[in-house]
């Protein structure tokens, strides 16, 4: 944990959140949460932070919304969205561990209730794995939800039928050729669990992830919010506008229809991180470090888990957002500590960005600078793109292709920063070499490398 971590040290943090956070540079631009609630007009904010040790911190700010609108508080249960996903995942690699499924099998040893075809009808080699890693290349669809009067069934729901206002589940893209992140594919896993294993998706989720992992204020099933409907939060779409009945059905339960709390979401993630360090007694070293494997290359997506592995950033969960609701879940491994965070509304990503950002700051690994005369030298981005950094009276001076030369100004986590642009480096260490420049700009990082050819 972060030194001085308790309630009051997050307290502090919710009440000096950076606003300016798409630069990844510190900002002087601060609010409070409750400031940003208001500019967004969020009803209600849950959050919790948790440590590998047992250290857990939670509270609710805001209200749950609707005609029966109560504070919200750390038991208070929001959608869960995408991070729907990252459970399945969990609970689909126990399957593997199992036997019951395997990650390279064909999708066809084990559907029976639906067949995956592409436009042509023909059936295409698909896996488990490429599934759970959105890399199956099936239909594009993002699931918006239903009345609770007028939701299809999951079957209906692949095959575009009956009451579905999303097109059938098709093979579109070349399997395993690249990534494409769509909920049917976790549309696709459910029907398959639920066929091999002739149990009810919510029902087998609850025994194999939600139980074990003691989330008590959880569920897949989709009557759960309506029998603890005092302890909900409605959703809101933009401007703070209820949605129609405080929230809308999702019949694709593995993609988007989990409910949850921060606290029992963190849970999960701890748990995941202890499986990585092979103390968990859920889940395996080898499938829980596949969770956090780059499933293709420069992919930032293993098995239902968003990954960032940048030097100083290193995390991994998942986000999530229906409509109504948006909702972060994530681990900062090298600290043992995770975050997760949840609003009642379609607003509410910039709030969650900032609490992010500060958690990112608080719990990633920091790189210390490396001293300046190990760094000048000539560095290239690709081979028409040439960078100097040369060191004038123990200042670094960056000179890029054909722009003119300028001091860096260092910054405070090892990092330096371009004053005019929105541009930061660090020099990171590498195995065949002193070091390697990484550069980020507006959320991408790039790679130089040290080139022993003449400077330009």
């Amino acid at each position: 944990m972060a030194d001085g971590d308790s309630s009051q040290g997050w307290v502090q943090v919710l009440g000096h959140l950076d606003r300016q956070v798409s630069s990844g540079q510190l900002s002087p631009d601060t609010a409070t949460l409750s400031d940003l609630m208001s500019v967004y007009q969020v009803p209600g904010v849950s959050i919790a932070v948790g440590h590998l040790s047992g250290w857990v911190w939670a509270a609710g700010y805001g209200v749950t919304g609707g005609e029966t609108s109560t504070a919200v508080t750390e038991r208070t249960t929001f959608a869960a969205c995408s991070i729907s996903k990252h459970v399945a995942a969990f609970g689909a690699l126990r399957l593997v561990q199992d036997g019951v499924l395997d990650l390279d099998t064909d999708v066809r040893e084990y559907l029976t209730s639906w067949q995956l075809r592409d436009r042509a009808g023909r059936q295409p080699v698909v896996t488990v794995r490429q599934l759970l890693a959105h890399t199956a290349g099936l239909s594009d669809t993002w699931y918006r939800g239903y009345g609770a009067d007028r939701a299809p069934s999951l079957v209906q729901v692949l095959e575009g039928s009956g009451p579905t206002t999303t097109a059938p589940v098709r093979s579109t893209v070349l399997p395993g050729s690249r990534f494409r992140y769509s909920g049917s594919h976790y549309s696709v896993l459910e029907q398959l669990i639920v066929d091999a294993t002739g149990m009810p998706f919510e029902d087998l989720m609850r025994t194999l992830v939600l139980d074990p992992v003691a989330m008590a204020d959880s569920s897949f099933d989709q009557r759960f919010p309506h029998q603890r409907q005092q302890v909900v939060a409605r959703g809101h779409h933009l401007g703070g506008t209820g949605v129609p009945g405080g929230w809308r059905a999702q019949p694709e339960t593995a993609a988007a229809g989990l409910w949850s709390t921060p606290t029992d979401l963190l849970r999960l993630d701890l748990e995941i991180a202890r499986a990585v360090s092979g103390s968990s007694k859920l889940l395996g070293r080898d499938l829980a470090t596949q969770m956090w494997t780059p499933q293709l290359p420069g992919a930032s997506y293993g098995l239902g888990t968003e990954i960032d592995e940048r030097a100083g950033h290193r995390r991994f969960g998942h986000t999530g957002m229906n409509v109504g609701y948006t909702c972060f879940s994530f681990v900062w491994p090298d600290t043992g500590t995770a975050v997760a965070a949840m609003t009642n509304s379609d607003d509410g990503w910039e709030l969650l960005s900032s609490i992010r950002v500060a958690a990112d700051r608080r719990y990633a690994t920091r790189l210390t600078t490396a001293p300046v005369g190990d760094v000048s030298g000539h560095y290239v981005l690709r081979d028409d793109y040439p960078i100097d950094i040369a060191v004038t009276d123990g200042q670094l001076i960056f000179s890029a292709a054909a722009q003119q030369p300028v001091a860096l100004v260092a910054g405070p986590d090892g990092n330096y920063l371009h004053p005019g642009l929105d541009l930061e480096m660090r020099f990171v260490p590498a195995d065949d070499q002193p070091h390697v420049l990484e550069l980020r700009q507006e959320g991408v990082t790039q790679t130089a490398t040290r080139s022993t050819a003449a400077p330009h």
